[in-house]
């Protein structure tokens, strides 16, 4: 537990003293991370992240005018750094190649890695106290963008797939993405090592290349 957990509460002008330039707002989040870790959303509120601060309970309403709108600047901080790990795979695998899977399997390795470095995170993001996207424009726009990258790595893989069949495989490989990502947070994949929830991924993954043969082989010829 935090030492800061117990230190005594602060009077406003003794806040704006130790959190100015936009730090009472980093400082918050960085404690309801560390709350996050310990109890889940459940257990996180403005109060507990402020306690952890070492800030008055006053504090943090002026940054979050209540605990929701604290869940969705975490959720929004996360999937803008999913955003970053996925692009910097994309950018330097750079411009992918028709039918090389390498591209989606790197993505798909990546978000494993994020799920298991990120485990209570990733929970919020997705879980049964996720924000709703489209409840904040921002955490819309850092979830979509997040979301972008898989559907463009199986259009480049195979740019002759129609609609649905694009729509499928992306399914298909988010799906066992976020499957093996909750498989790990939940314990189901033996030893508990990112490296070897990406190991796995990487393996699996590869047999999109399988379906994505089976898909264009139903295709009718032109």
């Amino acid at each position: 537990m935090s030492i800061a957990y117990f230190a005594p509460m602060c009077n406003p002008s003794e806040v704006a003293t130790r959190y100015h330039h936009g730090q009472l707002r980093e400082a918050l989040l960085t404690a309801s991370r560390e709350l996050l870790a310990e109890s889940g959303a459940g257990g996180l509120s403005l109060r507990a992240a402020a306690r952890r601060a070492g800030v008055s309970t006053a504090a943090p309403y002026r940054h979050f005018k209540d605990k929701q709108a604290l869940l969705v600047a975490l959720a929004h901080a996360a999937f803008v750094e999913l955003d970053a790990s996925l692009s910097a795979v994309e950018a330097a695998l750079a411009p992918p190649k028709a039918g090389d899977l390498e591209l989606v399997q790197r993505l798909g390795v990546a978000y494993v890695r994020f799920a298991a470095e990120r485990g209570p995170e990733f929970r919020l993001m997705f879980g049964e106290l996720a924000p709703a996207p489209d409840s904040d424009p921002q955490l819309a726009a850092a979830t979509a963008a997040a979301a972008a990258h898989l559907p463009r790595a199986i259009g480049a893989l195979a740019p002759e797939l129609d609609g649905e069949q694009h729509r499928d495989l992306t399914l298909l490989a988010w799906s066992i993405v976020h499957g093996l990502s909750t498989l790990y947070l939940d314990g189901h994949l033996g030893t508990q090592t990112p490296a070897r929830a990406e190991a796995i991924a990487e393996r699996i993954i590869a047999q999109l290349g399988v379906a994505i043969e089976a898909a264009l082989s139903r295709r009718p010829r032109q």
